[in-house]
């Protein structure tokens, strides 16, 4: 079934209500998701609305993240408490289904897991999580960018594993903490490609 809504209205509107920056980091994610499901039979369209839509809610302030969170019943952890921004995925999709009346559960739960990932997720989720990954303007950001995107035009599993692992090694190596989410989202890949803990 082809995704039906009007991209336009959705640019129309995202250019009003977001800054600037972050709405042409939306319009680059979108570039590449198309990119990604044209290489992999998706939808070009909900793939772009899907991108469009992901950063929704990514420049509300500190305390309105965390009021709304609450407010939709959003699992915060102390991770989050601390750094608030860390769930505009969740948020934002919630914000989409309440005042944007976005009702195709394939787009939010992609914008819903689009920071940190989960275990199994469908292919949409791991398109748009890729996509945001790799807008170009965070290639220094993530140095291990070059070698996800040469991948992922033909494993997009295989191209979120590599992501997954390069950015656990920079958060570790730079003594920072790591979502539980990403590691749950790297763990099952690893899982379903038949590898697990080496014996000590």
């Amino acid at each position: 079934m082809t995704f039906a809504y009007d991209l336009n209205a959705i640019r129309a509107r995202l250019s009003r209500e977001l800054p600037r920056g972050l709405y042409d980091h939306c319009e680059r994610v979108a570039a590449v998701a198309v990119g990604l499901a044209r290489d992999h039979g998706l939808d070009p369209a909900l793939a772009e609305a899907a991108a469009l839509l992901h950063d929704v809610a990514r420049h509300l302030p500190r305390a309105e993240m965390l009021r709304r969170a609450r407010d939709y019943g959003v699992p915060v952890s102390p991770l989050d408490e601390r750094m608030p921004v860390l769930l505009h995925g969740p948020v934002g999709a919630e914000v989409l289904r309440r005042e944007w009346d976005v009702r195709e559960p394939r787009v939010l739960d992609a914008v819903w897991v689009h920071t940190f990932g989960r275990e199994d997720m469908a292919p949409l989720e791991t398109l748009l999580f890729l996509a945001d990954k790799l807008d170009p303007q965070k290639d220094k950001r993530y140095p291990f960018n070059a070698q996800v995107r040469e991948r992922a035009s033909a494993d997009l599993d295989g191209a979120l594993l590599d992501w997954l692992t390069g950015e656990v090694r920079r958060l570790v190596d730079a003594g920072a903490a790591v979502h539980p989410l990403m590691v749950a989202a790297r763990n099952s890949l690893v899982l379903a490609r038949g590898k697990a803990l080496e014996e000590t």
